[in-house]
């Protein structure tokens, strides 16, 4: 094991710098041991995963560097909300974050808001820190509606889901475009998501992928179907493009895990 941790150590000491960055994070403790707990999380154990965070990292550190930073300002945001669980939180949607910008969010902001107001059927396109759309939002209030508890603990999006008339569509276009709306969608998908699929067995790494790929792929698929497509390389342009080089569940658990160790590529100063 010392010998393989030396190994790393040498490499990433070399490459890293070479490339404009560098990597904070205790690399001895990163190396999986024997007796590590099989499972989902376990599978996607290696935070050097060629299909994940650290690869993307160094393909498009611009991105990356962007997405650090709107994670570090909406976790404080979250928090002052009281808001438990952010950094799994977030770790979900950090894939999201990283194809976030400010100019492409409002204008795909403004195409949602003209085309959904006159075609309830449109799906929208993603928008928000979270990359929602309104389909999206409109599964999740259905959800809300049926369940007294989740009706009482969101409030904030007991809508029914219904799109029928303009004020409706209007004002869920702005609730997954603004920081409190995506954060109540985000955390009652994470409760749907956890009763639907029985997660509470899961550890959170486990979990985490889990929830990742239903973020991403779609809740309504069944769990076995979660965890098939779970492996697969979608990301960013989905699962048929020869430029997906990346899997969305990989990199939303390296984040987690780096933030667990408090180590993150940092931009080289």
């Amino acid at each position: 094991m010392k010998a393989r941790f030396c190994l790393l150590n040498s490499v990433f000491s070399r490459l890293l710098p070479a490339l404009g960055l560098v990597l904070v994070l205790p690399l001895v403790s990163c190396v999986k041991s024997g007796g590590a707990e099989e499972g989902l999380g376990s599978y996607y154990n290696s935070v050097y995963a060629d299909n994940g965070l650290v690869s993307y990292a160094i393909e498009n550190s611009k991105s990356y560097e962007s997405a650090l930073a709107l994670y570090e300002s909406l976790s404080s945001e979250l928090e002052e909300r009281g808001l438990e669980d952010c950094d799994f939180a977030l770790s979900i949607v950090f894939p999201e974050m990283l194809r976030y910008g400010g100019f492409r969010n409002f204008m795909e902001f403004l195409a949602t808001k003209l085309v959904y107001s006159v075609s309830p059927s449109f799906a929208g396109c993603t928008i928000g820190h979270f990359q929602m759309n309104v389909a999206f939002a409109e599964t999740i209030e259905r959800y809300v509606a049926l369940s007294t508890a989740l009706k009482s603990q969101y409030p904030g999006i007991d809508f029914g889901g219904g799109n029928k008339s303009l004020a409706e569509r209007s004002r869920r276009v702005g609730r997954i475009n603004s920081l409190a709306g995506e954060a109540d969608y985000l955390y009652a998908f994470m409760d749907i998501c956890s009763e639907k699929f029985n997660l509470g067995e899961l550890g959170d790494e486990d979990r985490l992928v889990l929830l990742a790929t239903a973020y991403n792929a779609g809740m309504s698929r069944s769990r076995e179907e979660l965890e098939q497509v779970a492996s697969l390389n979608s990301y960013p342009n989905g699962l048929n493009s020869n430029k997906s080089k990346w899997n969305y569940a990989t990199i939303a658990l390296e984040f987690y895990q780096l933030r667990k160790k408090e180590a993150l590529f940092v931009p080289r100063v």
